[in-house]
């Protein structure tokens, strides 16, 4: 349910336990993942444009187990990663954060490993997840991408996205803060 302003009630949306599109699983991240998806978070094209910080596989492990849970409850972040069924091949991960009780909004982030690019992966998880959160009371989904990020921004384009502006020193790239573009879509009707 969407949030009342007027009956100061909050938007009663939660973050799907998992996800599926075709032949695409998105799921929570496990502790047996770590070490299949940590090089992601010290690739600089693929962990740095997507935003991950740059940690070690034992400090993921450790981040998974003290934190996730709390990030999630709290709305700050939930993690996924896409598998392929049945191969189970991991291809790369998405996010729902900074969920917005209050202006019933939610971001979305996603990452791919360089092998699983140009099948339609990002954009199709991104649906996905769009779609889940407008049939849950979501109003508006919105992503940042670093400007010169032309691949995410294509993703975000085939998903239905508009651009709505440029938010200065917002993201940080490579050591430093840097622009980005603001995309969102807005819940039909």
């Amino acid at each position: 349910m969407r949030s009342d302003p007027n009956r100061m009630a909050f938007s009663t949306y939660s973050f799907p336990v998992e996800l599926r599109v075709d032949e695409l699983w998105l799921r929570a991240p496990r502790e047996d993942d770590v070490d299949r998806i940590a090089p992601a978070f010290v690739d600089p094209d693929v962990g740095g444009e997507a935003g991950l910080p740059q940690m070690s596989a034992d400090e993921l492990r450790a981040v998974m187990e003290a934190r996730l849970q709390e990030m999630r409850a709290s709305g700050m972040l939930a993690p996924y990663l896409i598998e392929e069924t049945p191969s189970g091949e991991l291809l790369g991960g998405l996010t729902l954060h900074h969920f917005d009780a209050m202006r019933d909004s939610v971001e979305v982030g996603y990452w791919l490993f360089a092998e699983a690019r140009g099948r339609g992966v990002a954009t199709r998880s991104v649906e996905t997840a769009v779609d889940h959160a407008f049939g849950n009371g979501i109003y508006r989904v919105e992503a940042h991408v670093r400007v010169g990020n032309d691949a995410s921004e294509r993703v975000l384009e085939r998903a239905g996205f508009t651009r709505e502006g440029v938010k200065q020193r917002f993201l940080r790239h490579a050591g430093e803060r840097v622009d980005a573009t603001l995309f969102a879509r807005i819940a039909p009707g």
